[in-house]
C-alpha cells in the first residue's frame, strides 16, 4: 500500500502545477520521494522490489550520472544541470517505488495509478466544461489545463483508460463498475484534447493488453460495456467543436457534461448486467480476440498517422538528428535542443522550441549513443519478463499503459512533465511487482547503501532550490530573457514553457 501513494499522491501534485513542468516542483516532489525512500529500509528490513528491478535502478542512475557528466562538454552546462535536476526526481521516484512496493502488490499500483491518473483527467474535464470558453495563444480551445499541455493530458487520459479497462475486466462487484463507468468521460477527454499520438498510444496500449489477456472472455465484456457510450461521446464531442479553434461551439459545456454524465450512466448499468460473464480460456477464443483488438488499434494508428500533420514535428525531428550528426559521439549536451533549434534557421517560420518533441531523438542528440541506450534499458526493463508474468493479475493492464507511455515518449515531450513520466513509472512498477522475489531482508550494508543514496537524491532534489535556470529557449540560446517570450505561431506547443508560469496564475484555482 505503501508504494501505492507515490502515483496516488505525485501524479495529481504534478499535474497540480502545470504537470511538474517547472523546476521548482522537482524540488519537493523529488525531496518527498527520496525521503520515503530513505525511510523504507529503516523502518523495514525488507528489500521490495529492489533485487528484481535492480536494472531498472541501475538504467535510471546510468542517466542521471550520464546527464549531468554532459554539463562538462554541454553547449549550455547550466541547462545540462538543469536537466539533471528533473532526472534526480525520476531516479528518487524509481527508488521509493522499488523499496515500497512488494511482490504481488501489482493490484494496488495499477488502481493507484488509475486513480491519480483519471481523477485529474476527469476534474480537468469538467473544469474544462464548466468554465467560461477562451482561446488560448497556444493551445487554442483544446482542454489542456491544468497541466498546460493538451497532449500531456491527453496522454494521461489514455493511460487512465487502458487501466480502467484492465481493472474492470479483472476486479468485479462495485470497482469493476466504477473503472468501466469513467471510460466513457475519459474518451470524451481524450477527444477534446485533439491529441492524435495519445489515440495512437491508446490503440497500441490495446494491442499490448490483448496479447497478454489472461481472460479473454472478460476483456471482451469490458470493451462491450464500455465501446458504444464511449464511441458516442467520442462523436459527439468532435461534432461540438468545443476543442476545435471556432469562435462558437455547436454544443456547450454544460450539453457535454450532461452527455459524459449519461455515458458514465449507460456504461455502469451495461457493466452490472455483464457481472455474470464466465472466464473463459479457449485458445480460439483468445485468439481471436487477439486478432480483432490488433487490427482495430493499428488501423486507428494508420488512420491517425494519415490524419495526423507531419509538421512542425518532421522539422523538430530533423533539426535533433542533424544536431547528433555534427556530434556523433558525445552529443551536444543535456538540454540544448533549443540551442540547436535557435541555430537551425525555423525559428522565423515556426517560432522557438525547447524540445525535439521524441525522447529517444532528443536523447540521442544532446546525449549520444551511450545516453541513447541507458535511456532504452531504462524504458525496457520493466518489460523484459512481461511475457513470462502475463497470467498474474493486472499484468497485461499494466503492460498496456506502459506500452502506451514508451510509445507517446517518442512521439511527444512527455520527459519534460513528470505527472505524465510518474504515472508510466507507476505502471512500470506495476509489472515488475508481479515477479517472483526473495523476502530474506536486506544486509546491513546493502541497506545502509540504500539509505546513503536515497538521502543524497533528498539532498540533491533540496539543493537545487537555490537554483535559478529555468526551462527557457532565451536560456539556452544566451539571448537575455528579461524581454519575454517571442511572438509564436499559434499552435507552437514546444513553446508553451514560456508562458507556463504566467498562465498557472491565470487558469489554476
Amino acid at each position: 500500500m505503501k508504494a501505492a501513494a507515490v502515483p496516488l499522491v505525485l501524479v495529481p501534485a504534478l499535474g497540480a502545477v502545470q504537470g511538474g513542468f517547472q523546476p521548482d516542483a522537482w524540488v519537493w516532489s523529488g525531496a518527498l520521494a527520496a525521503w520515503a525512500a530513505a525511510v523504507a529500509p529503516v523502518a523495514s528490513g525488507e528489500p521490495g522490489l529492489v533485487r528484481t528491478g535492480w536494472r531498472w535502478l541501475a538504467a535510471v542512475t546510468g542517466v542521471l550520472v550520464w546527464t549531468a557528466l554532459s554539463a562538462s562538454w554541454s553547449a549550455r552546462p547550466a541547462q545540462s544541470i538543469l536537466e539533471a535536476r528533473r532526472a534526480v526526481l525520476y531516479a528518487a521516484v524509481v527508488l521509493a517505488l522499488l523499496l515500497l512496493a512488494r511482490r504481488g502488490s501489482t493490484r494496488l499500483l495499477v488502481l493507484a495509478t488509475y486513480t491519480g491518473s483519471a481523477g485529474l483527467a476527469l476534474y480537468a474535464l469538467f473544469r474544462y466544461l464548466l468554465s467560461a470558453r477562451h482561446r488560448d495563444p497556444f493551445e487554442l480551445h483544446t482542454l489542456n489545463q491544468p497541466l498546460g499541455y493538451a497532449n500531456a493530458l491527453g496522454i494521461l487520459a489514455a493511460l487512465a483508460i487502458l487501466l480502467a479497462i484492465g481493472i474492470a475486466s479483472t476486479e468485479r462487484g462495485a470497482v469493476s463498475v466504477t473503472a468501466a463507468a469513467t471510460v466513457p468521460p475519459l474518451v470524451l477527454a481524450l477527444t477534446l484534447t485533439s491529441s492524435n499520438g495519445s489515440w495512437l498510444a491508446l490503440g497500441a496500449g490495446l494491442a499490448a493488453s490483448a496479447v497478454l489477456l489472461p481472460r479473454p472472455q472478460r476483456f471482451l465484456a469490458a470493451l462491450a460495456v464500455t465501446a458504444v457510450p464511449a464511441a458516442a461521446l467520442a462523436g459527439v464531442g468532435r461534432y461540438s467543436r468545443f476543442g476545435a479553434d471556432v469562435p462558437t461551439a455547436r454544443l456547450g459545456g454544460a450539453a457535454l457534461v450532461g452527455a459524459a454524465l449519461g455515458g458514465t450512466l449507460v456504461a455502469a448499468v451495461a457493466a452490472l448486467a455483464s457481472r455474470g460473464v464466465r472466464d473463459e480460456h479457449a485458445p480460439r477464443l483468445r485468439r481471436t480476440v487477439v486478432a480483432v483488438v490488433v487490427v482495430l488499434a493499428l488501423g486507428a494508428a494508420a488512420a491517425v498517422g494519415r490524419a495526423a500533420s507531419t509538421e512542425p514535428r518532421a522539422t523538430y525531428w530533423r533539426v535533433a538528428w542533424h544536431d547528433y550528426t555534427a556530434h556523433p559521439l558525445l552529443g551536444s549536451g543535456a538540454g540544448t535542443f533549443a540551442h540547436a533549434w535557435a541555430r537551425s534557421g525555423h525559428v522565423a517560420a515556426r517560432g522557438g522550441a525547447l524540445d525535439a518533441h521524441s525522447l529517444y531523438l532528443e536523447t540521442l542528440a544532446e546525449l549520444g549513443p551511450v545516453g541513447l541506450l541507458l535511456v532504452l534499458a531504462f524504458v525496457v526493463a520493466p518489460l523484459r519478463r512481461v511475457v513470462r508474468d502475463r497470467r498474474a493479475p493486472y499484468v497485461a493492464a499494466a503492460a498496456g499503459a506502459y506500452v502506451a507511455f514508451v510509445i507517446h515518449a517518442g512521439l511527444d515531450w512527455d520527459w519534460e512533465m513528470p505527472a505524465v513520466v510518474v504515472a508510466g513509472l507507476g505502471c512500470g512498477a506495476g509489472l515488475l511487482a508481479a515477479r517472483p522475489a526473495r523476502a530474506a531482508a536486506l544486509p546491513r550494508v546493502p541497506r545502509a547503501v540504500v539509505v546513503t543514496a536515497a538521502l543524497v537524491l533528498a539532498g540533491c532534489a533540496i539543493a537545487g532550490a537555490r537554483s535559478h535556470t529555468v526551462p527557457s529557449a532565451d536560456a539556452a540560446s544566451g539571448r537575455a530573457s528579461a524581454a519575454g517570450p517571442p511572438t509564436l505561431p499559434a499552435r507552437h506547443r514546444g513553446a508553451l514553457a514560456q508562458t507556463v508560469v504566467v498562465r498557472a496564475g491565470r487558469y489554476l484555482p
